[in-house]
């Protein structure tokens, strides 16, 4: 058994990655990932996020009654109370309506037609409120989804083989979309066990990350500023700052992360300007898209005439000619051409001094960017707020700064004075060791390297989850009932104790024939979900089995309350018809679910049963046949037919029909038993005791497969074998008159007269009728065979 991640993921990028999920996916696979959000980070009396989404998905998907249940408490509609409480209260809050919650309620009230309920619902959390923006889910229409529609139709339009091929291509595409991980599953195919939500593979280049990876993991590419689409810009980059390091590669496609860890865009739920990198179009000393890829020469100086009249082109040029900062010390100077030194000196004394407040006047670490020639540059503000893109040092800035340094800029901040140490050493020699020491001062910390590590370990942390929840969801399709529930129990407490949990437990244990187990769980699933219509006729077939007509009764009737239009609703109302032995009507409840739902294999099946009940087997044959046709994985309905040939006497078909059911699920000691039945009615007792054996390695408990194994020993005359199992299995099943009639046999086959009259007696006193029986055993010293009822 696997182990979850021991490194705790960040809340924040775990909460991103799972809105994400939540409300770009299809509607099933919202559902699932809003159930997973609800569990790993419950809402709060401040955040009802994840109770928002859950109670959308369920709206969604056309379950109201549970999204009504879900927000009506943090509504308000408890609290008729039309006095407007302020919303900033401190002492009134908990009896604050949320206002998200009373919209959820009100389009509940609205699709259950519940309208002055909702009406009133609303009116009074306006009154109380400040509305707020509440997100919808709203399924992105990608490849994937188109192949997964594609797959969908095809497994109903009976073309299993189109279906697995567009369901193995929708994963592909997006290995989270859970829909079609289940499809494969309940087609037959599932994926195998290191296919199962696999390891994304290390982006190796930059390149070819953007296409490579999948639409979930970064569903919306961060777009590309102007500098990443300049010629020559990206290759600067890629050789400096690696992929998924730096402050500024927001122009590679990186996963879905904001510039912090605390951010919150989100795909195309964030705010736009969020997603832009600085632009370097203002920055004269980038080339031009149509220019050369190599360094600019130096440009000359604007004539006197040409800057009097048009001052503001000053504004064009880097900061680094626009601002008053000092020369360092060890600078040499260089000859001063007179004319650059006269007109920007002047320039330089009229303007008035930047203003120190802005970002470098707060210490906040500066900016790193490439210049396409591999030389770093500096991003400052500039006084007005606007960004500066600062190229190196030229000879005729720091000639403008000596020959002002008794002038009116003469002080730089102490910012300014970092910020132009590291141009100068970056001047010397980009590899010098000074450059490394001026780095460090200059460069903020990696936030975007870090935030990618966050977001990389809660996915890892969730993909753990799901990959266990999968694995479960396999086994359960190839009814592998232990293995399921050994993964589930794998899981975090509050996933392990989730609905979507309990109901994949409840099957299990249903299909595994423990019952009370089963029951056990499913009401507690109830408890927790109590407007669940989901595996709900699974659970009136249990009550069914162990006969309990009021809690079947009280299912149907709450089912038909909540949805008289779901199969499962008349599936319920037929068992309990069925359980009074009124097989007409619990015929006609089966076809009305068949008429809602024509693909449900399940109501087909079960009107076949009730025409065995009533010994029309023609129709119980074509009842099972439109099963088939809807699901060719329903075992029950395989079952069923070789129920009814066998019943005919037609032993052969019998046998291939329940073969049939057999490979479908290999672990129902039901089926083999059957099986084996055939078999020796085929005189084949062998291969017959090899299917009972099988039985009772799935159901070791059950007191009938150990019967029929024991029977097939005793036609083996392998007696000693026979009594050595009995006689425990008499004290297991002490009502059971077979048991002891059997067991008297067998004393009587190997001369234990007395013990075999004790068996005897046992056994009519049990049931009467077994008295001609026991007559004729015993005139015939055992050898008699009987026909007694299994």
């Amino acid at each position: 058994m696997t182990t979850l991640s021991s490194s705790t993921p960040s809340q924040p990028h775990l909460f991103k990655r799972l809105q994400q999920l939540s409300f770009t996916s299809p509607a099933s696979t919202s559902l699932f990932y809003s159930r997973i959000w609800y569990a790993l980070l419950p809402p709060t009396e401040s955040d009802h996020e994840s109770l928002h989404t859950l109670a959308l998905c369920f709206l969604q998907s056309d379950e109201p009654y549970s999204a009504l249940h879900l927000v009506r408490d943090s509504a308000g509609v408890d609290n008729p109370d039309e006095s407007p409480i302020p919303t900033f209260d401190p002492s009134k809050r908990k009896q604050i309506p949320c206002y998200g919650c009373a919209t959820i309620v009100a389009k509940c009230c609205q699709k259950l037609g519940r309208f002055s309920e909702g009406q009133a619902v609303l009116n009074r959390a306006l009154k109380r409120c400040i509305p707020t923006n509440i997100p919808t889910p709203s399924p992105a229409s990608t490849s994937a989804s188109a192949h997964l529609l594609l797959a969908s139709l095809s497994h109903k339009g009976k073309a299993p083989e189109v279906a697995i091929e567009n369901y193995q291509k929708a994963l592909q595409e997006d290995p989270w979309l859970w829909e079609a991980f289940t499809g494969l599953c309940d087609i037959g195919s599932p994926p195998p066990i290191e296919a199962i939500f696999p390891e994304p593979p290390a982006p190796s280049r930059a390149s070819s990350t953007r296409t490579s990876r999948p639409p979930t993991m970064s569903p919306n590419p961060m777009p590309r500023s102007s500098a990443s689409e300049m010629p020559g810009f990206l290759p600067a980059r890629k050789a400096t700052i690696p992929a998924n390091g730096g402050v500024g590669s927001g122009g590679f496609f990186t996963p879905d992360v904001g510039n912090g860890v605390g951010g919150s865009r989100l795909g195309m739920m964030g705010n736009p300007s969020n997603w832009d990198t600085p632009s370097v179009i203002g920055d004269t000393t980038f080339q031009l898209p149509d220019q050369p890829s190599h360094p600019a020469a130096p440009k000359r100086p604007l004539p006197n005439l040409l800057s009097n009249f048009i001052p503001s082109t000053s504004n064009l040029l880097p900061a680094s000619l626009r601002s008053n900062t000092a020369t360092p010390n060890n600078q040499a100077e260089p000859p001063k051409p007179p004319a650059m030194k006269r007109a920007r000196g002047k320039d330089a004394a009229k303007r008035t001094p930047e203003p120190s407040g802005g970002l470098n006047a707060m210490n906040l670490p500066l900016a790193r960017e490439l210049r396409p020639n591999g030389n770093l540059k500096s991003v400052e503000l500039n006084g007005n707020g606007i960004m500066d893109n600062d190229g190196p040092v030229r000879r005729s800035s720091r000639l403008k700064s000596t020959g002002n340094s008794n002038g009116t800029g003469s002080k730089a901040p102490p910012t300014s004075k970092v910020t132009t140490r590291s141009r100068t050493t970056r001047s010397r020699s980009i590899t010098s060791t000074t450059s490394s020491q001026t780095n460090d001062i200059s460069s903020p910390p990696n936030s975007s390297s870090l935030d990618i590590q966050l977001q990389s370990t809660a996915d890892e942390f969730l993909r753990d989850i799901i990959r266990k929840c999968a694995k479960a969801y396999r086994y359960l399709s190839l009814y592998q009932c232990q293995e399921a529930i050994v993964e589930l129990d794998g899981l975090p407490n509050h996933i392990k104790n989730s609905p979507w949990s309990l109901d994949i437990v409840a099957r299990c244990f249903y299909e595994m024939a423990d019952y009370v187990q089963a029951r056990r769980v499913f009401t507690k699933l109830l408890e927790s979900e109590p407007y669940r219509i989901q595996s709900m006729d699974h659970y009136s077939t249990l009550l069914w089995h162990i006969s309990d007509p009021p809690s079947l009764s009280h299912l149907s009737q709450r089912l038909i309350s909540i949805n008289k239009e779901s199969p499962q609703s008349w599936i319920s109302t037929g068992n309990c018809f069925s359980l009074q032995k009124d097989h007409e009507e619990a015929m006609n409840c089966f076809r009305r679910a068949t008429q809602v739902d024509p693909s449900n294999s399940y109501a087909w099946t079960l009107c076949g049963y009730e025409a065995i009940e009533m010994e029309e087997y023609d129709r119980a044959l074509g009842y099972f046949r439109n099963a088939i046709r809807s699901e060719g994985r329903f075992y029950n309905a395989w079952y069923g037919m070789g129920l009814v040939y066998m019943k005919t006497g037609k032993i052969k078909y019998a046998e291939h029909h329940f073969r049939r059911a057999v490979d479908i699920n290999p672990t129902n000691a039901v089926l083999l038993c059957c099986v084996g039945m055939v078999l020796e009615q085929s005189d084949d007792v062998v291969q017959a005791i090899h299917f009972y054996e099988r039985a009772v390695h799935y159901a070791p408990t059950s007191p009938m497969v150990q019967f029929k194994r024991i029977r097939a020993l005793v036609a083996l005359q392998r007696f000693d074998e026979a009594i050595t199992l009995l006689e425990p299995l008499s004290s297991q099943a002490p009502d059971e008159a077979n048991i002891f009639f059997l067991l008297g046999k067998c004393y009587l086959r190997k001369d234990r007269r007395s013990e075999a009259t004790i068996a005897f007696t046992t056994a009519r006193e049990l049931q009467p009728k077994l008295e001609n029986a026991i007559k004729a055993t015993l005139e015939a010293n055992g050898e008699e065979e009987e026909d007694e009822d299994d």
